[in-house]
């Protein structure tokens, strides 16, 4: 149940940050904070992660709810065969962000990307690499 709060935590805040951004920033605006290391901004992108599959959103649907389940059924997979810490973290930050992407793919036909470093796409990329040294660890 942890791993689900999680998920369900980090799609949930990065819906209210993306939010606030829609209603409170410029779009395109440029904010660097703590040093400049982050920058806030407002984009709106209609496809995956840099642009892939903007022009085909049928698709980019597909492929992102297959995503999200696969996802999902791995994380109950995980949770069923024991695996380590690290892949159901990975597993859970992967979904969370998925599914915040998802949603605004569903609802806005495209996502809101507030930072240079989006909560969402970090989720999504830190998860993917706590998965893959979790079952590296799992094999060895």
């Amino acid at each position: 149940m942890l791993w689900i709060f999680i998920a369900a935590a980090v799609c949930a805040g990065d819906l209210l940050v993306k939010h606030y951004i829609d209603t409170h920033k410029e779009e395109n605006c440029y904010e660097p904070v703590v040093g400049g290391h982050i920058i806030i901004t407002r984009f709106h992108n209609p496809g995956a992660m840099l642009g892939w599959m903007k022009d085909k959103p049928k698709m980019l649907m597909g492929v992102t709810i297959l995503g999200i389940g696969v996802l999902a059924g791995g994380l109950m997979g995980s949770l069923y065969k024991k695996k380590s810490v690290l892949i159901r973290l990975g597993l859970a930050l992967l979904l969370g962000g998925a599914a915040s992407n998802a949603y605004d793919q569903i609802m806005k036909k495209e996502v809101t990307d507030y930072l240079r470093i989006n909560i969402g796409d970090m989720a999504i990329f830190i998860g993917g690499i706590l998965t893959a040294i979790g079952e590296i660890k799992e094999s060895f």
